[in-house]
This record gives C-alpha cells, structure tokens and sequence, in this order.
C-alpha cells in the first residue's frame, strides 16, 4: 500500500496503522502538486474531500497516468459520480463511487446497532433522491 498526503506526517502516521495493525506492507509517497499514478499501482483510491458536493472539483491528479484496467474508487458520496470517477471511466478503468461505500456501511451500522437488515438498494435509491442523482 502506497500511502500519499500532502503532509507527509500524516501519511507516515496512516502507513504505520495499516503496517502494526495488518500483514501489509505500507509505504509513504509525497504529494506535491500533480500526482501520477505509477504502472505498479492496481487500486487508486481518493479518500480527500477533494469533489464533496462539487462535481467539478478534481483532486490533483494526471489524468492521463489512469489506465484501462486500473480500479479507482473515491470516497465522495455526493455527488456520487465525481469529476475524478467521469475521468477514469472515461479512460477505461473500472470506478467504485462513494455513495456504494456510504450504503454499505450503513447497512452494517444498522446491523451492528439495531440487529435489523436493511434494504441497500432503498437507501441508495433515496440518497439518490436526496444527492440529485436520481
């Protein structure tokens, strides 16, 4: 795992949780300005606020470093697709937005706290709904 931040004290702080907590290995890569994603990378994932309710909003990024084949999922539930997941599907990866991770997890929240099962698919209808993107 290849761990970026504009500050590198917090990257290293984040590489070192999933080095001590998991069988990972974890490395820190600076992020100053225009990043790149490298041809050993499998999975990008955005997990800035960089797109939260702006839909235009484009982490800084080189987008003709994203590849056919290269999974990239970004955080941002709303709106659900960002301008950094229109540019990588546009480029041939596979995409996994932020409104599918908010579900999930509130599906397991739900679980944990009440015991009760909900239906993902009618929350993700409804935040559809409430984000617009219906």
């Amino acid at each position: 795992i290849r761990v970026m931040n504009r500050d590198p004290k917090k990257a290293e702080t984040i590489a070192a949780l999933v080095r001590d907590n998991t069988s990972a290995k974890a490395d820190v890569q600076a992020w100053d300005g225009e990043a790149s994603v490298s041809e050993d990378v499998d999975i990008l994932i955005n997990a800035t606020s960089i797109g939260l309710g702006d839909a235009d909003a484009m982490p800084p990024l080189k987008v003709e470093s994203l590849r056919k084949g290269l999974i990239v999922a970004d955080v941002i539930p709303n709106p659900p697709r960002t301008r950094l997941l229109r540019e990588a599907e546009g480029r041939g990866c596979t995409v996994l937005d932020g409104l599918g991770m908010l579900v999930n997890q509130g599906v397991i929240g739900v679980e944990h706290w009440l015991g009760k099962t909900l239906d993902a698919g009618v929350m993700e209808r409804t935040l559809k709904n409430i984000f617009g993107a219906a």
